[in-house]
């Protein structure tokens, strides 16, 4: 790789507060994650599902994390999956300690939750990145898994960069508009709404993806951050991948539709999301999204 991981990570630790890891995934990505990263790794986390296929019960998960941020040795926080139930323990997460301890967490889908949370506390060095039982369990000889491992190591190195290379976007709304980055999956970001883990998104640029959702639930979320004021407050949005749900021809239409609420530039098309490849994006690094309207889709 021409760039290395960083030496004075030592130890991986990783973590889940959603759903158990399957353990024949979990060593498949520890030892593709070996191949690349020479740090240490540690699971912490339950691989016996308990009913709804928790990692553990609400507090064990929390402490098993909780744990990790406090240890003097973990270095970096690296989530073994999503799926669900990270929203239920959010209030027992000891996001001072986080941001006090200066530890970089990377994880996404359900994962965004904990990220946007804890961008709110002021915590940095967030990752919307690669997950052990996902993006690093992949066959490591392919050009994804390459994209993906590359990505990843700017973004630790702070060599990240706004816009990638070959990416071609599909404009929906010509302009320009400046303001930190914040890349989430869309169900977490809405049932964030009303609580007080939603983190300001005033002059952002807000990078949404998605999974196995219907075309109307889209429809209907999106809609929900309009009438929240969410959209009207943006400095631009991108869409990234909504995969695997259904109707999904209706997709490009409700997606136009929405990019009318936004006050700056709106794209398409950015390789984020449950697809491979995704690429990392660190929450809240400021950028500029300009959208030529020549290249009008």
């Amino acid at each position: 790789m021409t760039t290395p991981f960083p030496v004075s990570i030592k130890k991986i630790g990783v973590f889940a507060l959603s759903n158990a890891p399957d353990e024949a995934l979990l060593a498949r990505g520890q030892a593709n994650l070996r191949r690349v990263i020479p740090a240490e790794v540690t699971v912490s986390c339950e691989t016996t599902a308990l009913p709804r296929r928790f990692a553990g019960s609400d507090e064990i998960r929390a402490k098993r994390f909780n744990d990790l941020v406090a240890s003097p040795e973990v270095d970096f926080l690296l989530a073994a999956r999503g799926g669900y139930g990270v929203t239920r323990v959010l209030e027992q997460i000891d996001f001072e300690a986080l941001r006090a301890s200066g530890k970089s967490v990377c994880g996404y889908s359900d994962v965004t939750a904990l990220l946007l949370a804890a961008w709110k506390a002021g915590c940095r060095r967030l990752i919307h990145g690669p997950m052990l039982c996902s993006s690093w369990a992949q066959e490591p000889d392919t050009e994804e898994f390459r994209q993906e491992t590359k990505s990843f190591l700017q973004v630790v190195n702070g060599k990240w960069r706004f816009p990638p290379e070959e990416w071609h976007p599909q404009i929906l709304k010509a302009g320009q508009g400046r303001g930190p980055v914040v890349p989430c999956n869309l169900t977490l970001l809405c049932a964030l709404l009303g609580t007080p883990f939603l983190p300001e998104l005033k002059n952002a640029i807000l990078v949404l993806e998605d999974v196995h959702e219907p075309s109307h639930a889209i429809d209907r979320r999106l809609n929900q951050l309009r009438q929240a004021g969410i959209l009207s407050c943006l400095a631009g949005l991108v869409y990234g991948q909504f995969t695997e749900g259904e109707d999904n021809e209706y997709l490009p239409e409700i997606l136009r539709e929405y990019a009318e609420a936004i006050p700056g530039p709106v794209v398409a098309g950015y390789p984020l999301g449950h697809s491979h490849p995704s690429l990392s994006m660190p929450v809240g690094c400021p950028i500029t999204l300009s959208a030529s309207p020549e290249a009008l889709y």
